[in-house]
């Protein structure tokens, strides 16, 4: 048998700071949480709701945005960063596959303005992807990222920017993020615009053949998708023992994804934050015939 550390995969990364636009490395994905936690002194829903602020929180928010709006400082801050990393993809003729706001509410807590979003007795399982993008109370801050991509993808011709919808329960919530995209302009098809599945629930690897026919790709974070399967919470010290990206019924749900994007003609990239400590896995994954990751990191709140 091949020796599983001697076959190195082609590695991508997670943009998640803006320091990061100076690497060399293709970018894989985008994640519009990270980009916002590092890049943005408030809670993203700040920019959307800063009437609901205090007079002493509302002079901070105004040092920060200058002589601009609030929401207008942050789409165009967000859109800047945007057209910079699809500016250096077209260089690369590759694309910039942008992750919509899908983090836990809990890891939010830490920010200025946290007060805005209501507190949810199990955060891991609460509103999340479109669950939080339809939500009335929600919608705004989502408004705003949707603002921002249609900022850089028209407004600059930068075409190579798709969309990667995270959380995505059901068949019904398929359906009604690509017509809330397309109420903000960025409708599927348009200018060539693609929506990606981010794949990180058991439902959305067990029937990605029909979550195909909503979406143009899967993306799958394999290691948030071991935390469902096996039911484990990972601010739970307790449990980090059981953690295993390389579980049988994990890799089952993997395996299922890979060949349904196959089968669709569609492409599956696969994320994992876990490469370089997985040769097994990484001898797996050439096994499926994959032969390029994106490569992730754990980034805790500050």
């Amino acid at each position: 048998m091949t020796n599983p550390t001697a076959i190195p995969l082609n590695t991508t990364y997670v943009l998640t700071q803006v320091e990061q636009l100076q690497q060399t490395d293709p970018i894989g994905l985008v994640s519009i949480d990270d980009l916002v936690r590092h890049h943005f002194a408030f809670h993203p829903y700040v920019y959307s709701r800063s009437h609901d602020l205090d007079a002493d929180q509302q002079a901070e928010l105004a040092k920060e945005c200058g002589d601009m709006p609030a929401a207008e400082y942050y789409v165009s801050e967000l859109a800047n960063i945007l057209i910079k990393a699809a500016q250096q993809q077209a260089n690369k003729e590759q694309v910039l596959r942008v992750a919509l706001s899908g983090v836990e509410s809990s890891s939010r807590r830490q920010q200025q303005g946290n007060q805005l979003e209501p507190q949810e007795v199990n955060p891991a399982m609460g509103l999340r992807g479109v669950s939080r993008f339809a939500n009335t109370y929600h919608r705004p801050s989502f408004e705003l990222d949707c603002e921002a991509i249609k900022r850089a993808r028209m407004g600059e011709k930068l075409h190579n920017i798709e969309l990667v919808i995270p959380f995505v329960r059901t068949f019904s919530e398929a359906a009604t993020v690509i017509d809330i995209l397309a109420e903000q302009g960025l409708c599927r098809g348009a200018q060539g615009l693609k929506v990606h599945l981010f794949v990180e629930l058991p439902a959305n690897a067990l029937l990605a053949e029909k979550f195909l026919q909503y979406f143009d790709g899967l993306v799958v974070d394999i290691d948030v998708l071991a935390q469902f399967t096996l039911a484990l919470d990972p601010e739970h010290q307790d449990l980090t023992y059981l953690y295993d990206e390389q579980n049988e019924a994990v890799l089952t749900l993997l395996r299922h994804s890979l060949k349904a994007a196959e089968k669709a003609g569609k492409p599956c990239e696969v994320v994992s934050r876990h490469l370089d400590d997985s040769p097994k896995l990484v001898h797996w994954l050439h096994e499926q015939g994959v032969s390029q990751v994106i490569k992730a990191s754990y980034l805790k709140a500050d």
